[in-house]
């Protein structure tokens, strides 16, 4: 369902009344000029240690077409805003629920936003995401290293820092971004070295209390789209048949956060990927099938194609990096062009995790602690 959310609130539909809990003060936007000044206001050093969670508030003058604008930007996750943490997951019907603790929030900061105005606000970024609790044996590190091996575009980089410790895997451009990691072992991490920035002593502490739930511990994957500009918010939108320039209420929907997870799921992920997870890892038995479905084909070239398996087992970005370090751009685009050959011969028996994703975004039921 939907965690992160930037709302951003015209100048005329907030107030406030407590301009000294902005840093600096809040007042002195009310100068002249000071248009490079940021005021910020964010959780108290008190918030952290007593685990309450409030949202990040920005105020910004700026300069329109219509005159001086100063808009009020409000960053929250509205999972923890409603449970104090985003491993419960929200439903649809909380939304009501989530805009009166953000209300309360805000009005304990200093701030008064009516919550009509929330609820209609205009949305500048958000971050539809999935918990998916893994079975059979299968662990995230194990998913997120099987993942770091598909053909994804260069138009999207690979976080290696991200990466380096396996448990943790994003795609990325300025734009949007494509994140997946360990949920449970992103709790144990330094804020800085987290996936998720925004730890507290709550958050931080559901890890003794997740081990507690069950004798075996969990492995909780953590899919997560981060849609970052709002272009390429109306882009994917309208592609999806949502309309644009969606409002706090139109993002709040179990429809919207599933096909846009969906969406980026299917064509970055699976696409013509799902043969680098098929159980299926003897060269012999896959040059034997290529023999099978390509009856004409010449052995060199069934060579060639068992080759590109092989390597493809142990990561496509990769071997595309080598071959480029040594040909040009266009070798590897002709290499690629086999890639689908591949999926055809698959035996199509994937490892089970595949279909644990799969069932979890389709049924897209809000993840629980408790359950």
């Amino acid at each position: 369902m939907l965690d992160t959310v930037i709302l951003t609130i015209p100048r005329g539909f907030y107030s406030i009344f407590k301009p000294h809990m902005f840093q600096p003060n809040a007042n002195i936007l009310n100068s002249p000029g000071n248009f490079l000044v940021k005021c910020v206001n964010n959780a108290t050093a008190t918030d952290k240690e007593n685990g309450i969670y409030r949202p990040r508030m920005t105020l910004t003058k700026r300069m329109t077409k219509k005159g001086i604008e100063i808009p009020l930007k409000i960053e929250f996750s509205v999972a923890k805003m409603l449970h104090g943490n985003n491993v419960d997951e929200v439903h649809e019907n909380d939304f009501n629920a989530v805009v009166k603790a953000l209300w309360k929030s805000l009005d304990e900061m200093g701030v008064i936003v009516p919550t009509k105005e929330i609820e209609d606000s205009k949305v500048s970024a958000f971050h539809p995401s999935k918990n998916v609790e893994l079975r059979d044996g299968y662990t995230s590190s194990f998913v997120i290293k099987e993942l770091k091996k598909i053909n994804i575009s260069m138009k999207m980089d690979v976080n290696k820092d991200s990466y380096r410790d396996g448990h943790s895997l994003q795609f990325y451009t300025n734009s949007h971004s494509l994140v997946i990691y360990d949920k449970l072992y992103d709790l144990k991490k330094p804020m800085k070295r987290a996936m998720d920035k925004d730890q507290n002593y709550l958050q931080g502490s559901l890890f003794d209390v997740i081990s507690d739930v069950k004798k075996e511990k969990r492995q909780l994957l953590r899919i997560e789209v981060r849609l970052a500009k709002k272009v390429k918010i109306n882009t994917l939108l309208k592609d999806l048949g949502f309309k644009v320039n969606p409002t706090f209420r139109d993002v709040f929907r179990k429809n919207v956060c599933q096909k846009v997870l969906l969406d980026y799921w299917n064509k970055l992920i699976m696409g013509q990927n799902l043969f680098l997870f098929d159980v299926e890892n003897s060269a012999n038995k896959t040059l034997a099938k290529i023999f099978n479905s390509k009856h004409s084909i010449k052995t060199k070239d069934a060579l060639c194609l068992t080759g590109l398996w092989a390597l493809s087992k142990e990561g496509i970005r990769e071997t595309r990096t080598t071959i480029e370090q040594h040909a040009s751009s266009r070798t590897w685009y002709r290499v690629a062009k086999d890639l689908p050959v591949l999926d055809e011969i698959s035996s199509k028996i994937y490892h089970g995790w595949v279909k644990q994703v799969h069932d979890t975004l389709d049924d897209f039921v809000p993840y629980r602690l408790s359950t």
